[in-house]
């Protein structure tokens, strides 16, 4: 349909996009345009607007009705334009998931970040979250001469086959099977090998292929690095560790001696294992100390023995008596309490809340006292009632021990401990296959 001319045809002065749309008006010279910018600076311009002021009140009149009516028509073309916006930019993306763009390329960081941490030790560090003595390494050292032929793997492997022994964790990352590995949640690392009773103090090495018996280095602060204990626990049996060496490689001969089931056929294996590790510790420069120098001078700084049997260390002023103070019950009293468990019919993993009420009622004022304590500074009873309690292997009481794990740790300023016992109390597992790559699987 047509348009109506403008009834004010070259002398409109309207430019509402509505109006040009709706009326016709002649198109402008470049004269006209130089001529409209003369008349801007020409005194007649007065005369003009006195002479025209009463038709623009019509038109602006009109114009004003106009705009009101097509409102909602602009509105109408506003949201449509919008909308066709929206559809050409869906349309330039069409088929492109960039949320899945930004996770590919989270994981390619998380994943140059990953081969990085490999080049150098600080892998167990950064996944373990602990460093590793002297003696560790001197010890990989020994296993690699033991069998120069053999590379990585192949030594793990040796040692499986020959002794029926996984060298495990940190080990596992010297003989290079981290490399090639996916990638897991920072827990996952945490829980590698970590078995049922084993303490955030503990890290597993060494494991008897199949069974519950598992070695390794006890850390009262997790910084420590030097002259550490060497531990022994069955999972299958109890809570109880036991210091059985001051260093790897003797460690590694009490297991020949004591766990490792041996036939006349590896008799030789053996003793010429043992000869070659001895040959070894006296051209090795780490210092290796006898476990009872070491064992005694762990021994002056336990406040307090556990149901682990190992007992715990915190900082301790005899003076002023300041950093520990025994539980308000005695040990045997808090087994006596635990055992309402049993004696209820209910195991370790039951969630029977009548049971877990009843025996929350009688720890409640053993647990507050120990929060006082903590208040007062004497930050290793909460740390004694909260490994107690974590040996005692009841999972219905894992939030009260976290609680008081949390913050033992962190008022002892032990936050890797914190990250370990967090990740193991979610995913606490009696299994005896533990090992972070069957999670690939």
């Amino acid at each position: 349909m047509p348009k109506e001319d403008c009834k004010y045809w070259d002398k409109c002065y309207q430019r509402n996009e509505l109006h040009l749309q709706k009326y016709n008006h002649p198109e402008k010279k470049a004269s006209d345009t130089t001529k409209e910018e003369a008349d801007d600076k020409s005194p007649k311009k007065k005369t003009i607007t006195k002479r025209r002021s009463s038709e623009m009140e019509t038109s602006n009149h009109t114009e004003s009705k106009d705009n009101s009516d097509n409102k909602p028509q602009q509105e109408e073309k506003d949201k449509y334009e919008i909308e066709e916006l929206r559809k050409e930019a869906l349309a330039n993306i069409s088929g492109k998931d960039y949320m899945a763009l930004l996770q590919k390329r989270i994981k390619l960081s998380e994943q140059q970040e990953y081969d990085n941490l490999l080049k150098s030790h600080e892998f167990i560090r950064h996944k373990f979250l602990v460093e590793m003595p002297p003696d560790f390494y001197a010890f990989w050292k020994f296993l690699e001469q033991l069998k120069p032929n053999l590379k990585g793997e192949e030594i793990l492997k040796y040692l499986e086959n020959q002794f029926q022994l996984l060298a495990v964790g940190p080990f596992e990352f010297l003989a290079g099977r981290f490399n090639q590995a996916k990638l897991h949640e920072p827990g996952d690392y945490l829980r590698h090998w970590r078995f049922y009773y084993d303490p955030p103090e503990f890290q597993t090495v060494f494991v008897r292929k199949g069974t519950g018996i598992h070695y390794g280095y006890w850390r009262d602060d997790p910084h420590d690095k030097e002259s550490l204990l060497m531990a022994r626990n069955d999972s299958t049996k109890s809570c109880e560790f036991e210091f059985i060496a001051a260093n790897v490689f003797d460690a590694f001969v009490y297991y020949l001696d004591k766990d490792f089931q041996g036939t006349p056929f590896t008799t030789g294996t053996v003793a010429s294992t043992k000869k070659s590790l001895q040959k070894f510790i006296g051209s090795c420069e780490v210092q290796l100390d006898p476990l009872d120098k070491i064992r005694r001078a762990r021994s002056s700084k336990v406040v307090c023995k556990t149901f682990h049997r190992a007992g715990i260390v915190v900082p301790y002023e005899s003076k002023t008596q300041l950093g520990y103070r025994p539980l308000i019950e005695s040990d045997a009293e808090l087994k006596r309490i635990l055992k309402l468990f049993d004696s209820a019919g209910s195991n370790a993993d039951d969630k029977n809340d009548e049971v877990k009420a009843a025996v929350m009622e009688k720890l409640q004022p053993i647990a507050t006292a120990a929060s006082i304590a903590v208040d007062e500074c004497d930050f290793g009873t909460a740390l004694e009632l909260g490994i107690d309690l974590f040996c005692s292997g009841y999972t219905q009481l894992h939030m009260l021990i976290s609680s008081l794990l949390v913050q033992a740790y962190s008022l002892l300023q032990r936050p890797q401990f914190i990250a370990i016992s967090k990740a193991h109390l979610e995913q606490r597992s009696k299994g005896l296959n533990l090992s972070i790559f069957d999670l690939e699987k």
